[in-house]
């Protein structure tokens, strides 16, 4: 959830508070785009949500694949059995880690990518 309200403040501009934060995990949770524990069930409607309207692709890409202009990418990252999301820059680095600097960015490996196309 955090990398995308990160990748919506980069594209958007949409500034949020730690308790706009907090609301948003409540309603994202209760309209089913997400569970308890962060696992986002719908992307493309979070995004949306937050006034950034994008096509996610729906698959997971290889972690050499490099974005088009028009489109943005979360990055899955894994060490041992921990794996971990976090915001990419597009060329397959890290923009945003949403835990500043997780263990498993750190020592694990970059396993694949979910794409978004931004639509116009």
């Amino acid at each position: 959830m955090m990398s995308i309200l990160f990748l919506c403040n980069k594209y958007k501009n949409v500034e949020l508070s730690t308790g706009d934060i907090n609301d948003l995990y409540i309603l994202f949770i209760d309209s089913k785009y997400m569970d308890e524990n962060c696992f986002i069930n719908d992307p493309a409607s979070i995004f949306g949500f937050m006034g950034l309207q994008v096509y996610f692709y729906d698959r997971h890409d290889p972690p050499n694949y490099i974005c088009s202009k028009d489109e943005i990418e979360i990055l899955r990252f894994q060490y041992i059995k921990w794996k971990h999301f976090v915001a990419g820059d597009g060329a397959s680095h890290v923009a945003y880690d949403p835990y500043g600097t997780s263990k498993a960015v750190r020592l694990g490996e970059l396993k694949d990518k979910r794409i978004f196309k931004i639509q116009k």
